[in-house]
This record gives C-alpha cells, sequence and structure tokens, in this order.
C-alpha cells in the first residue's frame, strides 16, 4: 500500500512537471529564428521523455523495449499508414481537411518534419502515454487493464488541448486508444512500433496538408 501511494505520488508530480513543459511550447511561436524554434521543440520534447523516464527510474518500472523484433516495425508502418489514410488523405480528397490548412511545399520542410516527428515525437509521446502512463494506469486496475489503457488515451488526448483545441483532443483520443491497444493487445507492436506508427502518422499529415489540402 505505501508503494502504491508513492507511486501515485510520483505520477501526480511528473504529470504536472509534464503539463508545465508543454505549456512552454505556446512561447515558441515568439522566437524568431525558425532554426531556434525547432531547437527549442526539440529540447521541450526531450525533456518531457526524461521526466517519463525519471519517474519510471523512480517507481521501478522496467518496459520491455525491444529492437530486434522486425515484425513489430512492419505493424507499426501498417498502423501509421492506415491511420493517416483514414483520417488524412481519404478526406482531403474528398475536400475535407482535418488536418489543418495547406502548407507550402518544402524541401526542407519535408525532410524536418520526417525527422523530428519519427526520431522525437512519435518516441518521446509512446514512451510517456503508452509506456509510462498506460503501464502505471494498468497497474492500478489489475482485474480490468483495458481501463488503464483508455485513461492513458485520455490523457493523451487532453493533453492536446494546452495548446490545441477540442477537435484536437478528440481526435489524439481515438488515436491513442489505436496505439494503446495495439501495444497491449498486439503480439508484434511493442513500444516501437507504436512509436514509429505515431511518427509516421504524423509526418503523412504534413505531406497531406502540402500535397492534397
Amino acid at each position: 500500500m505505501e508503494k502504491t501511494k508513492r507511486n501515485i505520488g510520483i505520477l501526480i508530480v511528473s504529470l504536472l512537471c509534464i503539463l508545465l513543459i508543454t505549456s512552454l511550447a505556446g512561447l515558441i511561436g515568439y522566437i524568431a529564428s525558425p532554426a531556434l524554434q525547432s531547437a527549442a521543440k526539440t529540447g521541450l520534447n526531450l525533456l518531457i521523455g526524461l521526466t517519463a523516464l525519471l519517474a519510471m527510474k523512480l517507481t521501478g518500472m522496467k518496459p520491455e523495449i525491444d529492437f530486434r523484433n522486425g515484425r513489430q516495425y512492419l505493424t507499426g508502418m501498417k498502423i501509421g499508414l492506415l491511420l493517416a489514410a483514414g483520417i488524412a488523405v481519404i478526406p482531403a480528397l474528398c475536400g475535407v481537411s482535418l488536418v489543418g490548412g495547406p502548407i507550402d511545399f518544402s524541401l526542407h520542410v519535408l525532410v524536418h518534419d520526417l525527422l523530428f516527428y519519427l526520431l522525437i515525437v512519435g518516441p518521446v509521446e509512446e514512451l510517456v502515454f503508452r509506456v509510462y502512463l498506460q503501464d502505471a494506469f494498468v497497474s492500478f486496475f489489475p482485474d480490468s487493464p483495458a481501463k488503464g489503457v483508455v485513461l492513458s488515451a485520455l490523457a493523451f488526448g487532453l493533453w492536446h488541448l494546452i495548446n490545441g483545441n477540442i477537435i484536437q483532443v478528440v481526435f489524439a483520443f481515438g488515436i491513442g486508444l489505436v496505439f494503446g491497444f495495439a501495444r497491449y493487445r498486439l503480439r508484434d507492436c511493442g513500444y516501437v512500433g507504436v512509436a514509429l506508427g505515431h511518427g509516421l502518422y504524423d509526418f503523412l499529415c504534413t505531406v497531406t496538408a502540402m500535397f492534397l489540402v
């Protein structure tokens, strides 16, 4: 019981820290230099990831991260492609944009977003929400672990309210459910798979906004 209380306390503090760091992202728009903006976004994302890693260390969590299972890369790519097709590409082809306004073509932006989403955003957000928070919430509901998956997806959705809007919250919640149950239910879809799928989905949203919107 004492350990559970301690872990809950660490969870609450880590969530508050993540919320505080995320709120700082709203100040990035005041930075004049695009290069410094990108550096600031990368730094804040990494700081959020480090917060989750520290919380996991303090609570004794040892997540299974297997880079050698090649099948999860394919599974993650399939999930990312299906999400992008359903949420971004198909609606755009029908004249409806669910990924925001159009983006002017820029090779620099394409390369930047490819690296940023695949190497930073996907890995960090999945580490926080599908590894740390999901595993923590699941441990609180041993008789109904699906509740933990839903709670982590809800947290992921509400997190987008800080620098977004209610529409983003709804979509993020749905996407969180997909990645959450994929990691929880699919044998060949661990952290690496959902991180890749997440990053690929975000990048394809940029591609859609650039070429189809």
